[in-house]
């Protein structure tokens, strides 16, 4: 009896002693994500930017498609209308209108087809004519001025 007495009483001092005391009156100063909040938000981009590459990818074989038929690289406008068709991927034309993908208005065959609107700035994927690929903001700015 008097074993498991001591046994509890020094689990809970050791366990009193365990909490780790706050200096920052309650703020979050560290690095990561400090809440589930931040931890879902950096879900949500890790999955919008695999999205919008496989999109682009699907994109790439649209327009070359495209290119094939015609012999030129498809407008902002034509493309916009194969991909509103009744088998048109209606999950990219959502991206463009919702201005996740930005499709370059008239595209030059071995030029810049369509670019993740946050790439000027923050950097993420783009399409050119060899296919989709993630570039830096300074990368995009050195590639494609002008845009």
């Amino acid at each position: 009896m008097k074993r498991s007495l001591l046994f509890v009483a020094l689990t809970v001092v050791v366990s009193g002693g365990c909490k780790k005391k706050s200096d920052d009156g309650g703020q979050y100063s560290g690095g990561g994500n400090p809440t589930p909040e931040g931890a879902a938000q950096a879900v949500r981009g890790a999955v919008k930017r695999v999205v919008t590459a496989a999109e682009l990818h699907d994109l790439h074989l649209m327009l070359n498609t495209a290119k094939g038929a015609s012999g030129r690289v498809p407008t902002s406008q034509e493309t916009w209308t194969l991909l509103n068709q009744p088998d048109g991927n209606r999950q990219l034309a959502k991206l463009i209108q919702d201005k996740v993908i930005t499709l370059v208005p008239n595209p030059q065959e071995e030029g810049l087809w369509a670019y993740g609107t946050e790439v000027p700035t923050e950097g993420g994927w783009i399409l050119t004519h060899t296919g989709a690929e993630r570039v830096t903001a300074a990368d995009f700015k050195a590639r494609f001025p002008g845009y």
